[in-house]
């Protein structure tokens, strides 16, 4: 007991930052384990194509989503947070009502070319009916998880996205059970309303207690004028992270897609760990940038980059028995792909912390040619080589368009530097590059030893006995990270 009471004593000492980096964590290790827990049972239960009808339906949504909502949530709002950080609770209730009527709109235009968006999509008419449904009820429950983070109010949302990640398997697995006939719709539908349309339903009106404005002025022009210019970067970038499987599910069959879609899903395995640090790293970025403390800035996205990275290793390292216990044999074909669409990710989150540069100098047009330079380059190698290879030919062309994406950013924010006199160098291109390369080394070497499974633990020993031997320099540098 007294060692329970210690190390909460010890937790509550830190600072709010660290504690919203944990819980965020916890919900996010969370999420995803009730998901590893439950993809083999709808991989069972569903078939190869029934899985794949989910996994197209999901490229759509993301796809469509951000023009139906403007996808504010990703960019507007944290420039305004940062720069108006008074008026927080009159942004959320503002923006959400910019996203709520344009996407109502699109929902009536939906209704009515139903059947011809049905054919061109390859989707049944009522998941197109509940998807542009879905669309209005997508910004608030976003909203308010951005507004959180910037509160660095950790406990509601935890809670809130604990509680919705438990219930939308739970549902899922009982629709497909009870319209047997209709198992991949009943998939689609039902993470549609558990997931999107109850929250955001909810969240609609909670933000609009806290601000109490529906129109403002001001705020709606200033997200239309950010965000819409915005619109062919967010478009061009989740194209070229969804573009794959719908183009698989196009030229070779939904059922590849299917494979695709569970390989890519191990390698973004390592998202749990990304999207909890960004909790707290982003809304520190902007601000290092405000402030100018460049030197901070540059080292901590290092070791963050660094850390990223390291968890990767290890998920492609371990990808054959990932894959088996989320999918079974029948998708172990997916093995092949985890290392390459896992240096696709690594290059993916770095190519955003040039990015977040662009954003905060509201140098627009930059992040918009970066993005769909690298999009059309995808879409042309996938046109190219998915007949010829398959889904492997897919995974390849995402690898060098993100390869291709990060280079391009990494330019655009050099030159955002002279343009703003900025002389000490936010990120050292040498030191990006050491990063990459040694990730890129490490995770095409680990692939000769998927078949010496006791190889692997070995290497896994060695690194805790070598981080064990080092443990005095390794808690001073992670000291020295939460002092920052």
């Amino acid at each position: 007991m007294n060692l329970i009471n210690s190390l909460y004593a010890k937790f509550r000492s830190l600072n709010v930052q660290l504690r919203v980096v944990f819980w965020f964590a916890f919900a996010g290790f969370l999420q995803r384990g009730i998901s590893i827990i439950t993809t083999p049972i709808f991989t069972r239960v569903l078939t190869t194509d029934e899985y794949g009808l989910f996994s197209v339906f999901s490229a759509w949504f993301y796809v469509l989503v951000i023009v139906c909502t403007l996808n504010i949530h990703m960019g507007a709002i944290n420039n305004t947070l940062t720069k108006m950080p008074s008026e927080k609770n009159k942004i959320i209730a503002a923006f959400q009502s910019v996203s709520l009527i344009v996407s109502g709109g699109f929902f009536i235009i939906a209704l009515i070319f139903s059947d011809y968006l049905s054919k061109w999509m390859n989707l049944p008419r009522i998941i197109i009916v509940f998807m542009f449904l879905g669309f209005m009820f997508y910004e608030p429950y976003n909203d308010w998880l951005i507004y959180k983070r910037y509160e660095y109010d950790y406990k509601k949302p935890v809670i809130t996205s604990v509680i919705i990640s438990i219930i939308t398997p739970v549902i899922s697995i009982i629709t497909i059970l009870v319209f047997s006939e209709f198992r991949g719709e009943a998939r689609v539908i039902s993470f549609l309303i558990v997931n999107i349309i109850i929250p955001g339903f909810v969240f609609y009106f909670i933000n609009y207690k806290s601000g109490h404005v529906f129109f403002d002025k001001k705020l709606w022009t200033y997200a239309l004028f950010f965000n819409v210019p915005l619109i062919p970067h967010f478009l061009s970038e989740t194209i070229l992270n969804q573009s794959d499987k719908i183009m698989i599910g196009s030229i070779v069959g939904t059922s590849e897609a299917g494979v695709y879609s569970v390989s890519y899903s191990a390698a973004s395995l390592v998202l749990i760990f990304s999207s909890a640090l960004n909790t707290a790293f982003v809304p520190w970025q902007y601000q290092k940038i405000k402030d100018k403390e460049y030197s901070k800035l540059g080292k901590i996205s290092y070791v963050v980059l660094s850390s990223v990275g390291a968890i990767l290793i290890i998920l492609i390292l371990f990808s054959p028995e990932i894959i088996k216990i989320l999918a079974g044999e029948s998708y172990m074909g997916a093995v092949k792909l985890v290392p390459i669409l896992g240096i696709s990710v690594f290059f993916n989150y770095m190519y955003q912390i040039f990015a977040r540069v662009e954003l905060y100098y509201e140098k627009k047009i930059y992040t918009v040619i970066a993005t769909f330079g690298a999009t059309l380059l995808n879409v042309s190698l996938n046109f190219l080589w998915i007949p010829r290879m398959g889904y492997t030919g897919a995974g390849y062309s995402t690898l060098i368009a993100h390869v291709f994406l990060c280079l391009i950013h990494y330019i655009f924010y050099r030159k955002i530097c002279v343009e703003n006199t900025i002389e000490y160098p936010l990120y050292k291109g040498t030191v990006m590059l050491l990063i990459s390369v040694v990730f890129m080394v490490c995770s095409l070497s680990v692939v000769l030893l998927y078949n010496f499974f006791v190889a692997r633990i070995l290497i896994v020993i060695t690194i805790v006995a070598l981080m064990w031997f080092f443990h005095k320099r390794l808690i001073k540098l992670i000291k020295i990270i939460l002092n920052q």
